[in-house]
């Protein structure tokens, strides 16, 4: 299982998180998506999305429905494998 971190910041915080909202939505028809949470730094616009992937595959197959996505094009991920998980 793979955490995917996208941050997004830039002087209108209202356009990245209306594109961010937008490149989630897309998620519902991508197998392997596992959860999305969207986050606004307090006193900042930074904007941060995280999310579960089953494989990098999975997250490959939906990073390509968003490619034209502004807020996602100037975004680079982090990628990280999952070791432990506490719920």
């Amino acid at each position: 299982m793979l955490t995917v971190i996208h941050t997004f910041n830039g002087p209108d915080a209202d356009r990245i998180l209306g594109e961010v909202r937008t490149g989630i939505r897309s998620v519902d028809n991508i197998q392997g998506f596992k959860f999305a949470s969207v986050n606004k730094q307090e006193n900042t616009s930074d904007i941060m999305l995280f999310s579960k992937w089953e494989s990098l595959s999975a997250y490959e197959n939906w990073a390509n429905t968003v490619g034209e996505n502004k807020a996602f094009k100037s975004s680079t991920p982090q990628i990280f494998e999952v070791l432990e998980e506490k719920y």
